[in-house]
Order: structure tokens, then C-alpha cells, then sequence
């Protein structure tokens, strides 16, 4: 990560974070250095003159907004030598520092523990000799093979019991034990999920990898698997931090860190000789156990220092998916001193109340390494993943020839089972039985999950409601009743068709609403999509406004509109979209707008205004440098990428065309962003700028809205305001910035007692400026959250804010909110 690429990513989320600084501050940024070079994370900068500083991120970059003047920098991380230095702030400048390795202060730590445990003075000699293994490896191409398995454990006493009894009514005369043994046959394979996959693997030191998938087979549910990119799955525990992303969202510090005496603590079990080598193993225990420290053992090669071995697991209750997770590798010695791991196994578990086990284990064998290969220029970019449509389609066959690793009992019985049944499952008769239990009406279905019916040889699916969803309810005129259902059909080469619709009638003024929908994707691979769609709706005035507003019918108006739009990228992480609509506006006067909610609700009236028709284009295009993805057959999976996404919208209002009344030109630019900070947590932001460039015919609909914030409930603070106490519209320019940050433990690990609640701290802030109507407003919010289990993979977190905002110099208010988010199992993420 080179330096140019650090102070862009700093100086976007300080600008964020610094909105309440006074206008003329100039900034002050750069990297903090080792002397070889290296970026330290986690500098503390300290300004004598203000009594305060700030740090580096996990990367070295740091950044501070100050007056100009003379001021006194004071330098310090554990480890390193601490360094003064005078820096005169006149315009916004950089200044990089580097620190000299401090030997002394870490050295009498390990000297005083050296006397009780000659532990220390072995994972000291391998801090020294660290730099060499990780700089040893220039690059690496190399086989490798991927099976996981999980196990679903029935451990409910009842269940046991049942069991029991069904096998005793194998001895009556009137039960087929054939039959019966089938079913247990059937009941027992349920109980397991299985994957294997081979790949070739090649790697560039620091961190290029691209992986060309050759094989691929799956056995049931792969939701619960762990199955990682090479990228995330890099654990190398010669860094200083060790990154698992979909496991967890904090860095482990590794047992191998430069500071790694004041996170663990070490004992030597045993020293034994193996293959020639002194192998030394050494407990490793957290002196504060956290999300962000691991515990097991670690296995010493003595005199080269490498590691042989390690078996680690991670503090309970840190994996966003599962209860605990353990990780093992063995490694194996190639030429002089590089040992690379051979063999890695993850095992996992996860509970479901007190009476279901899911227990996983992914193992990861290389093979045929072949140490710096040589590869050509450029042969690494943005695809790091590749798999064809023939690693896919190998047969068992293929399999049983060439798995490097034997199944075990549960996966061979699972993996024949499965396999006897292919040819059956692939016919064409059974397809139709399955289809004919499907597309089979039931009670349930017609009382809550509503209908679907199947055709497999034309891919094609149907789905009515249930019997209650003909019902619903509309803010204007109360209840409804009408009819909703889509249809969706699968072509070649993965695109698709889907189309869905609805119509409803008012029970009060008999009248009809209604929506068409369209959409064709034509270019799976860039997620080329046409789409088209007609609608007849009451539409809000602000779609996104306060949900208490949203209940008010006095902001609803009649729209009639057709849609027509287009959406594809372009190039690897630059994509357009764009669509037009004619609309057909008018006021819902004469309207019978009455019902429950207006008893509840005061009625303000109707939005009233003369109706008119109005085209509008709407463009979006947006860019995503170095946009790591991994290519399917027929398609494109993207996998995120370190830098921003940039994206500018313009919306026209066009005079003339289908007799449309509006004329404006609005245009918009936006910059959002995750950032991923180490031990420090998270954040993401969202930075926002626009305007109207024309406003000669601007309708109150088309102008620029803001939501106002709800009562008690914590909107999505990247797209809006906790105390902003109006819906709030303009047709000048504005700036809009949203910042929030988890910390993920990091500010309560080290208090015991809270620690153990399992609650985590988060921050943000917000802020709106319109500068020609001398509007600010400005909020800052602080909170704790929760995150409980709702099933073995699902996830919900709860919330509790406390935000202090002003608009206009006006008295601060303070207000608290909470929240509810649920995990995104496919993500393994939040929603913010």
C-alpha cells in the first residue's frame, strides 16, 4: 500500500470527522516509518502546545487540523524510541517521521520473564529473525486441495428417545424395514454438509494472489462452511496483525507481534527433537483475554526460530458466525530457511438454543509448491478468483483419482450416498415428481407462505400470495384488496427474466392502483440489465422521510408513471445506469382519504397543486478502483476493493417531450467508503455535494429533500440525520457528510467486568450545510451495542445512542435512539 494511495484514504476520513473544525485550520498528514521502512500502526502524536494529539491508523497514516504556528510533536509507540520534533504549520502540508526500534524497554520485559519461563527468550528470538521469514518468500505457485464438512448434532434427549422407538417398531409386522431403513438412511445424511474443491494458488509477496479454481463439488447446504479467499485467508502469524474479515471484524494480535510480551503470556511445555529439529512447545495465554487474542499452542523449530506448528483459538464470542473457532497449521521446511504452512485446518461450532450442534472443519492441503516462481509481468490484477464451468461438471470419477486427502467415515458414507443417487436425481421422472410436490397446493400455503408452481424444463417459476396478502392497507382511503404474483425464468448462459406486478382496489373509493415490472439480464458477467415498469401509485413526496410522516396522508400525491431503464459496467468497477420516466402528477383531492390512521394521526389537509406531466432522465455513473472479484462461468462475484467508490448523479427535468412541464438540471457527487482500521475497528462514510444547475420550472417534488429524523428509532446514520427536526428541501448547493465507527471491543477489552457484557462502543457524526441559506447543521453521537443469536447463523444487534446536535448555532439538543440490525448471512455483514 504505497504512500500516495495512504494520505487520499486519511485525508478523506479526517475531512469527514473534522466538520466542526474552524475554517481556517490548515492539516497537517503523513506516515509513521520504522527504519526499514515499514508503516507502524498505532503512532500516539502528541501537540505540547494543545495538550492532546491523535494516532496512526493500522497503516502508519496520520492526520491533524491545526492554526497556523509553531508547535512541539511528541512521537511514541511501545517499542520504539520516543521522538520530539518542532513543526511549523503554515498550509496544508505532509511530513512522514520515522522511529528507531527501542530494544531496551521490551528487552527488560523479556529479560524479567525469561527468569521464570525460558518461553520468552524463544518467541523473542523469533520476533528477531521475523522480518527474514516474511521477506524470505518472493513468490509461490502451488496445489491445493479444500474439503469441509459440517455435522448437524441432535442432542435434544426426546429427540434420542424417538429415535429408539422407531427402530423398536422395526420388529412389528405391519412396518416394511426396508422402507424404514431408507428413511433412516435418508434422516442421517440430512444431518451433514460437505464441499471439496481444488485449485492452483499462485502468490507475489506482499499480497497478490489469484486462485484458478479446477474443481468443485458440493453436498447440501454450504451457508454454515467456512470457505475463504486466499486473500482473506493469508494468516500469516509473522505479521504483527493477523486478518480474518469474514470470521471477525478485529485483527488478531499475532503471538509473534513486536509487542506481543504485553498482549500473552508463555510457558514451555516441552523441547523434543523431531525429523532432526528441536521443536520447543510453548502455551500461549492471553494476559487479557479479548476479541482481538488468541490462546492454544505454538510449536518453535530451535535455531532457525521458524514456526513448526500452531494450534490457536480464537477469544470465545468474537466470531461474527460461530461460537468458537479454531485454527491449526503444520508447516514444512523447503529451501534453506523457508517453511510455508502444508497443512491447515479450521474448526468451528456453533449452538441453536440447547438442543442442535453445527460442527464444522475446513482443512486446506498444498502440494507441488514451487518456491519464487517466476511469474510474467502484469499477471496479477483485479481477478483474484477464477472458476470454469468444467470444475463444475468433474464427476467422482475424477475425484477418487486425485483427492490428496482420504474422506473420513461420515464424508465417504455422505459422498456415496449422494453420489448413488446423481443419475436419479439428474432424471428426468424424478425432476417431475419433485416438481409435482412442489407445484402441490396445501393448506399452509394458502393461509401464510403463499403458492408457487415449477416448470424445470423451461427453468421457469410462478408465486401467488397467501389468501391474507389479498388484503392490504394504503394510508390514503384505508384498506385494499387486489392480487400480487411474479414470474422468473432462468435462460443459458445464466441471464434471466423476471417479471412482477400487482393491482389493488379500494374498499372505500373503488379505486384502482397497480404496478408491472420488468427486467431482462442480458450480460450476466457485467450485470447487464433492461428493465421497464408501469405504475399507477399514491407516492410519498419524500420516500424517505420520517416514518411518523410517512403515516400522514397530507403527503401523498397520485402519480401515474412509465419507466424505462438501463444499468451495466463498463469496465471492471465502473458502472452506468440509466432510465427515464414520463409521469402524469395530480393531488388526491376528492379523494376519500379517511381511516383509522386519521383518527390517530391529525389530518393536515392534502398536498394540493394543479396536475402535470413531467419527463425526467435520471444518470448515474460510479467508479471503484482496483475492484477485486471472482469470475464464474456465466457471471461476476465482487469482492470489495480498499479504495472508495466515486459516483456523480445528474437528474433532467425535460420541457416539451410528452407535454412534460419541468425544466431543471440537478447534478451530484459522492464519495462512501468502509474503511478497515485494525485493532481500532471500523468505519464508513459518506460524503455527498450537490446542486441545481438550471431551476427553470422546478416543481416542489423534483427539489432536493432531507429526512427528518424519527423519534427514538436510529436511522441508517449514513444516509440521514438523528436530529434533524423538520423534513428540510432545497434548490441550493449543499454539502452532506456521514461518519460512523465501530470500535469492536477495542475501548473495552481491557475493563474485565464490562468486557464480558459482550457490548461494544460506536461512534459517528453528521452535518449539512447549505451556504447560501446560511443553514448548518451539525450532530455528533456515541452508543453501545449488543449482538445476539438468533439461530446458528443469524445474527441480531441491538443499539442504544445518545446524539447531541445543533442547526444554526441554536441550543444543543440531545436525544436517544436504538436500533435493530440483523447480520447479512451472505455478506457476513451490517447494514452500517
Amino acid at each position: 500500500m504505497d504512500k500516495a494511495y495512504l494520505h487520499k484514504i486519511t485525508t478523506i476520513f479526517f475531512a469527514i470527522v473534522g466538520f466542526i473544525s474552524s475554517v481556517s485550520a490548515q492539516s497537517i498528514s503523513g506516515t509513521i516509518f520504522n527504519e526499514d521502512g515499514e508503516h507502524i500502526p498505532y503512532v500516539n502524536i502528541y501537540v505540547t502546545e494543545l495538550g492532546s494529539g491523535t494516532s496512526t491508523d493500522e497503516n502508519g497514516a496520520y492526520f491533524l487540523n491545526l492554526d497556523p504556528g509553531l508547535y512541539q510533536f511528541v512521537f511514541s509507540a511501545i517499542g520504539y524510541e520516543t521522538r520530539k520534533l518542532p513543526v511549523e504549520i503554515q498550509l496544508n502540508q505532509e511530513k512522514d517521521v520515522v522511529l528507531k526500534l527501542s530494544e531496551t524497554a521490551l528487552d527488560e520485559v523479556v529479560i524479567k520473564a525469561s527468569k521464570r519461563d525460558p518461553a520468552y527468550e524463544i518467541i523473542q528470538n523469533v520476533i528477531k529473525n521475523k522480518d527474514k521469514h516474511l521477506k524470505s518468500l518472493n513468490s509461490l505457485k502451488s496445489d491445493v486441495y479444500i474439503k469441509s464438512f459440517e455435522v448437524i448434532e441432535d442432542i435434544n434427549s426426546k429427540q434420542k428417545k424417538k429415535k429408539s422407538n422407531e427402530r423398536d417398531d422395526a420388529a412389528k409386522l405391519d412396518v416394511d424395514p426396508f422402507e424404514l431403513a431408507e428413511k433412516e438412511k435418508q434422516k442421517e445424511m440430512a444431518k451433514y454438509n460437505f464441499l471439496e474443491l481444488q485449485l492452483v494458488l499462485n502468490y507475489q509477496y506482499p499480497q497478490n494472489f489469484k486462485e484458478e479454481r479446477t474443481a468443485f463439488k458440493k453436498y447440501g447446504d454450504d451457508s454454515g462452511l467456512f470457505l475463504p479467499t486466499f486473500a482473506d485467508c493469508n494468516i500469516n502469524f509473522y505479521k504483527n496483525l493477523v486478518s480474518l474479515r469474514s470470521i471477525t471484524d478485529t485483527p488478531i494480535v499475532s503471538p509473534f507481534s513486536r509487542t506481543s510480551i504485553l498482549s500473552y503470556k508463555y510457558k514451555l511445555i516441552s523441547s523434543k527433537t523431531v525429523n532432526g529439529i528441536l521443536v520447543h512447545e510453548i502455551k500461549v495465554t492471553p494476559r487479557k483475554s479479548g476479541n482481538n487474542t488468541v490462546s492454544g499452542m505454538v510449536y518453535i523449530n530451535d535455531e532457525q526460530w521458524t514456526i513448526n506448528r500452531v494450534d490457536l483459538s480464537l477469544y470465545k464470542g468474537s466470531s461474527k458466525i460461530y461460537d468458537q473457532f479454531n485454527i491449526n497449521q503444520d508447516y514444512k521446511q523447503y529451501e534453506g530457511d523457508i517453511w510455508l504452512p502444508v497443512n491447515q485446518v479450521f474448526t468451528y461450532e456453533t449452538k441453536q438454543g440447547r438442543s442442535t450442534n453445527f460442527k464444522g472443519s475446513t482443512t486446506i492441503k498444498y502440494d507441488n509448491c514451487q518456491i519464487n516462481f517466476p511469474f510474467p509481468e502484469k499477471y496479477f490484477d483485479d481477478e483474484v478468483v477464477s472458476i470454469t464451468q468444467e470444475a463444475y461438471d468433474r464427476d467422482s470419477v475424477y475425484w477418487n483419482a486425485l483427492r490428496p486427502i482420504p474422506l473420513n467415515t461420515n464424508e465417504r458414507k455422505l459422498v456415496e450416498y449422494k453420489d448413488s443417487l446423481q443419475t436419479i436425481y439428474d432424471s428426468p421422472a424424478y425432476k417431475d415428481s419433485i416438481q409435482k410436490a412442489f407445484n402441490k397446493v396445501e393448506i399452509l400455503e394458502l393461509l401464510w407462505f403463499g403458492l408457487g408452481f415449477r416448470n424445470h424444463k423451461r427453468k421457469e417459476q410462478v408465486f401467488l400470495p397467501p389468501i391474507p396478502g389479498f388484503m392490504n392497507f394504503s394510508v390514503v382511503g384505508g384498506f385494499r384488496a387486489g392480487l400480487y404474483s411474479s414470474y422468473f425464468r432462468k435462460f443459458k448462459s445464466n441471464q434471466f427474466y423476471n417479471t412482477d406486478g400487482w393491482f389493488s382496489v379500494g374498499l372505500k373509493n373503488r379505486d384502482l392502483t397497480g404496478s408491472i415490472r420488468h427486467r431482462f439480464r442480458y450480460d450476466p458477467f457485467k450485470q447487464g440489465d433492461i428493465f421497464f415498469r408501469v405504475r399507477k401509485e399514491y407516492k410519498l413526496v419524500n420516500e424517505y422521510d420520517a416514518f411518523i410522516n410517512q403515516l400522514n396522508v397530507s403527503n401523498y400525491y397520485l402519480n401515474k408513471v412509465i419507466e424505462l431503464g438501463h444499468s451495466i459496467e463498463l469496465f471492471n468497477g465502473f458502472r452506468i445506469t440509466t432510465f427515464v420516466e414520463q409521469n402524469w402528477r395530480e393531488s388526491i383531492e376528492g379523494i376519500d382519504r379517511s381511516s383509522f390512521l386519521t383518527d390517530i394521526i391529525d389530518d393536515e389537509g392534502i398536498f394540493e397543486f394543479d396536475g402535470y406531466n413531467a419527463f425526467i432522465s435520471y444518470l448515474t455513473l460510479s467508479y471503484t478502483p482496483k475492484q477485486k472479484y471472482m469470475r464464474e462461468p456465466d457471471r461476476k462475484v465482487i469482492l470489495g476493493s480498499k479504495w472508495p467508490t466515486f459516483g456523480i448523479r445528474h437528474n433532467k427535468g425535460w420541457r416539451q417531450i410528452f407535454d412534460s412541464e419541468v425544466d431543471f438540471d440537478y447534478i451530484e457527487g459522492y464519495i462512501e467508503q468502509d474503511l478497515i482500521l485494525g485493532v481500532l475497528g471500523n468505519s464508513k462514510y459518506n460524503f455527498k455535494a450537490g446542486t441545481f444547475l438550471n431551476t427553470e420550472d422546478l416543481r416542489f417534488l423534483d427539489i432536493k429533500q432531507f429526512r427528518q429524523s424519527d423519534p427514538l428509532l436510529y436511522s441508517d446514520p449514513l444516509n440521514s440525520f438523528q436530529v434533524l427536526d423538520t423534513s428540510l428541501v432545497t434548490d441550493k448547493p449543499f454539502v452532506e457528510a456521514h461518519w460512523i465507527h465501530h470500535f469492536n471491543g477495542a475501548l473495552i477489552n481491557n475493563i474485565p467486568l464490562v468486557k464480558k457484557t459482550r457490548i461494544s462502543v460506536v461512534v459517528g457524526a453528521g452535518s449539512l450545510w447549505i451556504p447560501i441559506e446560511k443553514f448548518a447543521h451539525q450532530e455528533l453521537f456515541a452508543g453501545i451495542e449488543r449482538i445476539f443469536k438468533i439461530g446458528p447463523r443469524r445474527r441480531l444487534r441491538l443499539g442504544v445512542y445518545g446524539v447531541l446536535g445543533n442547526s444554526n448555532n441554536e441550543p444543543i439538543e440531545a436525544e436517544y435512539k436504538f436500533s435493530i440490525d440483523i447480520i447479512d448471512t451472505w455478506k457476513r455483514d451490517w447494514s452500517f
